[in-house]
């Protein structure tokens, strides 16, 4: 699960939202969901409502676009934008959607896209075990799952890179290079990463987190 770095950017004006949601998970039925955002250190409580029969509802007003998540109690179960508009929550057995809303839309069609390229990785192991047991000699099974395996860590590089350049003018792109920078152990500058700062505006560059990641990750040249 894509879990949030949470941040804000100023509008200016007040801005309603929506929130309506349904589930078809039965243990969520009678419990009470939290909309959380971040306000400055803390992650505060913007909202929150109870999941009656499946269905749920939140509403106000907010003075900035902000990324944030809905909590069950202490658990972050899915990242959400809160912006204008009317946006639909889906909580299935199968997955979770956030729809309605512009940046809402950028930010599941890539949850989306990089899940199913997680699932091909995962996959490929298999497929490996699966052709020596069809004859395959285990070596050129094993070069081929090579192949495939850096063919599809290219193209997760190549998702990643062109969301966060092509969300530079919104605080999408900064989520998703947080996320790909933390999966790291330790600070390091990828090629990915260097792509993305080499196209970067100089607004982000100067954004807190890119600075202190690669004050960091130069020490540990």
């Amino acid at each position: 699960m894509l879990l949030p770095v949470c941040l804000t950017l100023l509008l200016p004006s007040c801005a309603s939202y929506r929130m309506e949601g349904k589930t078809n998970v039965p243990t969520l039925d009678g419990q009470r969901l939290y909309l959380k955002v971040s306000n400055q250190d803390a992650i505060v409580d913007l909202d929150s409502c109870e999941v009656i029969h499946g269905n749920f509802r939140m509403d106000g007003e907010v003075d900035s676009i902000a990324l944030g998540a809905l909590y069950l109690g202490g658990e972050s179960l899915m990242p959400i934008v809160v912006e204008k508009g009317k946006m639909k929550i889906s909580i299935e057995n199968s997955g979770l959607e956030v729809s309605g809303t512009p940046l809402n839309e950028r930010l599941y069609r890539f949850i989306k896209d990089k899940n199913l390229l997680e699932q091909r990785l995962s996959d490929v192991q298999h497929k490996q075990m699966q052709s020596i047991m069809d004859g395959v000699p285990a070596e050129k099974a094993e070069e081929q799952a090579i192949e495939e395996g850096e063919a599809l860590v290219k193209e997760m590089n190549q998702l990643i890179t062109t969301f966060v350049t092509d969300n530079f003018d919104n605080l999408l792109a900064l989520q998703i290079f947080s996320m790909y920078c933390q999966s790291f152990p330790q600070p390091v500058i990828t090629p990915v990463i260097q792509e993305i700062l080499d196209k970067a505006p100089a607004d982000f560059k100067e954004e807190t987190f890119v600075k202190e990641y690669l004050k960091l990750a130069k020490e540990q040249e």
